[in-house]
């Protein structure tokens, strides 16, 4: 596995650990899925102007129109509202656990449509980072049913979308298949927001102003488009190893930011997790595919 690649992946997951301690802060003022049209509201513009600046986008071939909007719709809309609906009932901890069961559905998903092989390999690796994750977060919490099944249902759809990310990303840049697909789910995204609003209350003062800034750019736009590239490059069965890091970082974060305090779980989980993903890089070197 190059370094590059290393770095590609790390970066992304460190973005998308970084998502549930700063939802947290927006989600205190501003309801889910109104977040979620904010965050497109900041992001789409931002990775067209990237886009501009780059001299990379390209006219979409319309028979990719079909499946960017399938992108858009099943993960940038349907998905991640589920995921905020869920962040709002459970506990940052148990969100970031439930968020890291992507390694589970990813390969079983890429075996069928992309032909990629489940190895043994792959499979201690998943388990073994798992493992991990549990050890940090436990199994406690404020769990609730509802954002349970909130969260495991974004969890497969967004597995069922990074396939379908695969499946284009040869042909376009990394952030134009991010932009049109957010472009894509933001009319709907917003509509549902709008009868969200007719309900609950809403408000914006700087922390959650700067936290859908923050969750805009640097959680959705650049994040997103790190993940697309990963996903050009690699097997989504090995760039799906690297979920674990999500919560492990939470928790980091959960203890620098928000005065959480590191527990011997914390210490052990981490170093289990780190295992996993040595021997995920590893793995990956052998067969040649990362």
């Amino acid at each position: 596995m190059s370094k590059k690649n290393f770095c590609l992946l790390l970066s992304t997951f460190i973005l998308w650990g970084s998502m549930y301690p700063v939802s947290k802060v927006a989600l205190r003022t501003v309801p889910p899925v109104t977040l979620l049209a904010l965050r497109y509201l900041v992001s789409v513009p931002s990775l067209f102007l990237l886009l501009k600046a780059r001299g990379t986008m390209k006219p979409l071939q319309k028979k990719d129109h079909k499946i960017l909007f399938a992108i858009g719709f099943l993960g940038y809309f349907f998905s991640f509202c589920l995921q905020m609906l869920g962040i709002a009932r459970l506990s940052g901890s148990v969100s970031s656990l439930l968020g890291a069961m992507n390694p589970i559905f990813i390969p079983i998903l890429a075996a069928i449509f992309l032909g990629e092989k489940i190895t043994p390999a792959k499979i201690v690796c998943v388990a073994v980072s798992m493992v991990g994750v549990v050890t940090i977060v436990g199994t406690g919490g404020t769990v609730s049913v509802s954002g349970a099944l909130f969260m495991l249902s974004s969890v497969f759809l967004w597995s069922s979308t990074s396939i379908l990310i695969r499946r284009v990303s040869s042909r376009y840049d990394p952030m134009q298949v991010a932009m049109t697909a957010t472009a894509f789910a933001l009319p709907f995204t917003g509509l549902w927001s709008l009868f969200e609003l007719r309900t609950a209350s809403f408000s914006l003062p700087l922390p959650s102003f700067l936290a859908v800034l923050y969750m805009g750019f640097m959680g959705t736009a650049i994040a997103h488009s790190l993940w697309n590239t990963c996903l050009k490059r690699m097997d989504a069965s090995f760039c799906s190893m690297f979920y674990p890091l999500q919560p492990l970082v939470s928790s980091i974060l959960g203890v620098l930011f928000l005065g959480e305090q590191i527990t011997s779980n914390f210490i052990i989980g981490a170093v289990i997790v780190c295992c996993g993903i040595v021997a995920a890089v590893m793995a990956g070197k052998n067969t040649g595919k990362a």
